[in-house]
């Protein structure tokens, strides 16, 4: 028996497993402003799951990783209401609760940093990553190994693109 967020982890995870087949194109623009990240690996690795970042300028980098940050939200989040479901202990149950409030909290800023970005408000939708920017790391804290890779990648997808918003703002 499999846990029931496994397909969609699975899913999600898919793109990932396919990169050495397009890790050869890295755009100009994807490299620079990779270079400019915490962790520019993780951050062409990324991108280069996305057939059009190879094209993409800057704003349309920002994007993408904008999207990219919400699919990776909203998988953990279903990943932590199967957790939730499937804890015994009202201990646990407790922690993944806490944790579903974390991520749940990021969703609506995301949905609204894309929209002030769309329409080139781009300080306003930087701003918007900097409440929920550490909620990742702290669920990873109280969830421990069952979240901490969902909540390393989720952060370091929010830091690159607040990034690249930062760099299409100048």
């Amino acid at each position: 028996m499999y846990p029931p967020y496994l397909p969609l982890l699975l899913l999600f995870l898919l793109p990932f497993l396919f990169l050495p087949c397009f890790s050869a194109a890295v755009s100009e623009t994807m490299g620079k402003a990779c270079n400019q990240t915490l962790d520019s690996g993780f951050c062409i690795t990324s991108l280069q799951a996305v057939p059009k970042s190879d094209s993409a300028d800057l704003p349309g980098l920002a994007l993408i990783a904008l999207n990219l940050t919400y699919t990776n939200v909203t998988s953990s989040t279903t990943k932590l209401l199967a957790l939730q479901h499937e804890a015994t202990s009202p201990a646990i149950k407790n922690t993944f609760e806490a944790c579903l409030m974390l991520y749940e909290n990021i969703i609506q800023p995301l949905q609204w940093a894309s929209q002030f970005f769309v329409t080139r408000h781009y300080d306003v939708a930087k701003a918007m990553f900097a409440t929920p920017l550490f909620a990742p790391t702290n669920c990873a804290e109280i969830a421990g190994k069952v979240m901490e890779m969902d909540g390393n990648n989720t952060f370091f997808l929010m830091l690159m693109t607040r990034k690249f918003m930062e760099l299409s703002s100048s």
